[in-house]
């Protein structure tokens, strides 16, 4: 009896995601892509030094989570240190971080892309899908 109730909640459930999985539009199931595979990136190129949680590392590394990095940077400017680095200390909830943090030169734009949208998905209350075009116009112009 317990099985039957068990399959007959695993249906409905079922049943219940793909009603709502159906009545997303176009763009909310492509922005989700985005986040699911930025979250998959950053947890295989960021997660190490900025946590799961995003809590940083002590005095070492910056928190990305609940910061005041998502008022003061733009996403083309996130998008420049996750690819290059960020060589100079920086300022994240009126504490400085002096450590090195290397760029990743082998994530290609779309990943970055994917990168940037879930950061700011998860902690940066925004969103908005940042496109492959955009990335690929703030890496061009990274100073």
């Amino acid at each position: 009896m317990k099985i039957k109730q068990a399959i007959l909640g695993l249906l409905v459930a079922g049943t219940i995601l793909t009603i709502q999985s159906s009545c997303q539009s176009k763009e909310e199931i492509f922005r989700q892509q985005y986040v699911v595979e930025g979250m998959m990136q950053y947890e295989k190129h960021c997660e190490n030094c900025h946590q799961k949680d995003g809590s940083g590392l002590k005095d070492l590394y910056p928190p990305l989570a609940k910061t005041d990095l998502w008022e003061r940077l733009n996403a083309s400017q996130i998008a420049c240190i996750i690819k290059n680095g960020q060589k100079t200390a920086i300022l994240v909830n009126q504490k400085s971080y002096q450590n090195y943090m290397p760029g990743n030169s082998k994530l290609e734009a779309l990943d970055v892309a994917e990168i940037v949208t879930y950061l700011r998905d998860k902690w940066g209350n925004d969103p908005r899908i940042f496109s492959l075009d955009s990335a690929r116009l703030a890496l061009k112009n990274c100073q």
